[in-house]
């Protein structure tokens, strides 16, 4: 089955709020088997959210409605809903109780209109809100003012349209009850996504390395109608994620072929895998400095601490992270970090030896088993060096080892720079704790 998701206030339009309704409701569904199939932003006018309902329903066979459930005067899709269907507003007893203990217990006035927002049209189905005041409504297009549209019904049971609070935290906390009505009132198939993360290749290139699989993936589908399999690629800054899906009727035998099919991509791309599943580089580089019970620091000059900060971002990292230098200018390089004069003086910051030197003194300096330093241009402007903008060096020191250094050009905006720079340090770090 498929839906259509419409996200509704002006506040979405002009940027004001960012829409992370459309997104999390896309991944709860997507799991559930459900496909998204529009997503649709309006504005808070009672004849969009009409004609966006109407269209939703002609081209989907459910609708997911966020928004406008308030108790102000812009809050109208209560009522337009109400108006489609045909129906009366009613005061449901369960909200009514809840909204008077939500207002007592705040030592808030029970106002008429707080009171309003107990009132449902009495052709829904109310999901109760655990966590807010705007209750959720289930409708069915079988019981829709046949003046309003015809819509051919899905599988003679209707269409649901489901109406959620557009505050985030309260939509979330319904979309699991959401999913459960949806898959008990449609056929939906079985989904299985399995997903890992690659680095040190580009996307063009992984695309090359794939071409014997995807072909065979497409011979699969060719001759098993049991199950449809897609292949998914998404490109971050110097990491690519690649998401199998397998869609199928029966959910033992879609799981099965999933696993086996993707068992098969890990071996192809084990020179480049980071990680199964949604760990982040920096998760797994933990993971495996804990088994190991080793430790790690690292020296930004263009990154900013960046580094440092993506590694920190998981939980737990106080066990394997002991600290950063963040040496922006020459000085701290120098004096901090035991950077040579001569060094910066003869071959400048951005260079082989600089950095060679930043990761070998964050090394001693917080002795620990692992170093990474970057230093680069990040742009726009030069340092009147030889090096292009875009140029950052990166070494990575080990104790008792030699140093390894790695040379690149990123010619893009200040951002992505830095978010390449440290996927490429993160990536090389992995691969070097993962061979000793």
């Amino acid at each position: 089955m498929n839906v259509e998701i419409i996200n509704i206030g002006d506040e979405l339009l002009i940027g004001q709020v960012v829409n992370t309704n459309s997104a999390y409701m896309s991944k709860v569904l997507n799991d559930a088997g459900i496909e998204v199939k529009y997503v649709t932003v309006i504005g808070d006018n009672p004849d969009m959210i009409k004609e966006s309902i109407v269209t939703a329903l002609q081209r989907t066979d459910g609708v997911l409605i966020t928004g406008g459930l308030g108790p102000t005067k812009d809050d109208m899709t209560k009522n337009c809903l109400n108006e489609m269907f045909g129906g009366t507003m009613v005061k449901n007893t369960q909200v009514d109780q809840h909204l008077q203990k939500y207002f007592l217990s705040r030592n808030l006035p029970y106002t008429s209109t707080n009171q309003s927002q107990a009132l449902v049209p009495d052709c829904c189905q109310v999901i109760f809100n655990n966590v807010g005041t705007a209750p959720g409504m289930v409708f069915n297009s079988k019981s829709l003012n046949q003046s309003v549209i015809s819509v051919a019904e899905a599988e003679d049971k209707g269409k649901l349209i489901i109406s959620m609070p557009g505050v985030p935290f309260e939509m979330k906390e319904m979309m699991q009850r959401v999913t459960e009505i949806l898959q008990k009132h449609y056929s939906v198939e079985a989904v299985v996504h399995k997903t890992l993360s690659v680095g040190g290749i580009g996307e063009s290139f992984l695309s090359d390395k794939l071409e014997e699989f995807e072909r065979r993936m497409a011979e699969i589908n060719a001759n098993d109608k049991s199950v449809c399999f897609k292949l998914a690629y998404l490109p971050d800054a110097g990491i690519i994620k690649l998401r199998l899906s397998a869609y199928g009727k029966e959910n033992k035998k879609t799981e099965e072929k999933a696993e086996e099919l993707f068992n098969s991509l890990k071996l192809i791309l084990e020179d480049y895998l980071i990680a199964c599943g949604e760990d982040n580089i920096a998760y797994v580089i933990g993971e495996e400095l804990k088994s190991r019970h080793q430790t790690v620091a690292t020296a930004e000059s263009c990154t900013g601490g960046n580094i440092a900060h993506v590694i920190t971002s998981n939980p737990g990292a106080s066990s394997y992270f002991k600290g950063s230098v963040v040496s922006y200018c020459n000085e701290i390089k120098s004096i901090v970090l035991n950077v040579k004069k001569e060094t910066l003086d003869i071959y400048g910051a951005v260079s082989a030896d600089t950095a060679k030197q930043m990761a070998t003194g964050a090394l001693q300096l917080l002795n620990t088993d692992y170093a990474v330093a970057a230093t680069g241009l990040a742009g726009p402007d030069t340092d009147g060096s030889d090096n292009e903008t875009g140029t950052v060096y990166i070494a990575i020191a080990q104790k008792n080892k030699d140093v390894t250094v790695f040379k690149n050009c990123y010619k893009t905006t200040r951002q992505n720079f830095i978010d390449r720079t440290t996927h490429f340090a993160l990536f090389e770090l992995l691969k070097i704790i993962r061979k000793n």
